[in-house]
């Protein structure tokens, strides 16, 4: 008798320990699908502003040179959606792209950007969207 309840009280301990693990990996998905979903709410700019290396100037987005110093010239960084080149404007980048639709943000400074040749002197900063 004693033997048949050790086993029914392990059985129950091990029922107990296994749903609280599938309520805590569902809390956890979703509370990062929350999190995702407040994410895209974010406008584009403040998502950029946020990135390493990035200063807002005159409501535009620029790369700092150093810790002290802007770069020389005035011009705004190269933005590349999924892959094409779209030139030096911030406005006409922010009328494309819906930021809720935003996947990944990435910014290119320095030697890195030199693939993209003279035109990312300024930085170059790669959005890719959910197609």
């Amino acid at each position: 008798m004693k033997s048949h309840f050790l086993c029914l009280l392990v059985l129950l301990l091990l029922l107990t320990a296994c749903s609280s693990n599938k309520n805590a990996s569902y809390d956890k998905s979703h509370s990062e699908e929350l999190a995702e979903k407040n994410a895209r709410n974010i406008p584009l700019i403040d998502r950029i502003r946020k990135m390493p290396g990035i200063t807002l100037r005159n409501g535009v987005p620029h790369f700092l040179r150093n810790s002290t110093q802007f770069f020389d010239s005035g011009t705004e960084p190269l933005y590349v959606l999924n892959g094409t080149v779209m030139g030096n404007s911030f406005q006409s980048i922010n009328q494309l792209v819906d930021s809720f639709n935003v996947k990944r943000i990435q910014t290119i400074a320095g030697s890195d950007a030199a693939e993209y040749g003279s035109r990312g002197g300024n930085g170059v900063i790669k959005i890719t969207t959910y197609q």
